[in-house]
């Protein structure tokens, strides 16, 4: 328990900071990833014959 219940906000509105930037990075990160480029950008031919959607 806090014993100060206004700082509650501003710890609740961190955590959610946080957790936003964390998912973000993970996104930005895996998603270039696995599909072998950044969305818009050139692949190259062997990127695009890897993938297998089954």
């Amino acid at each position: 328990m806090r014993r100060n219940p206004e700082s509650f906000p501003a710890v609740l509105l961190s955590v959610m900071l946080g957790t936003l930037l964390f998912v973000m990075s993970v996104a930005f990160v895996s998603i270039p990833i696995s599909l072998g480029g950044h969305p818009g950008e050139a692949t190259t031919l062997s990127a695009r014959a890897a993938f297998h959607p089954t």
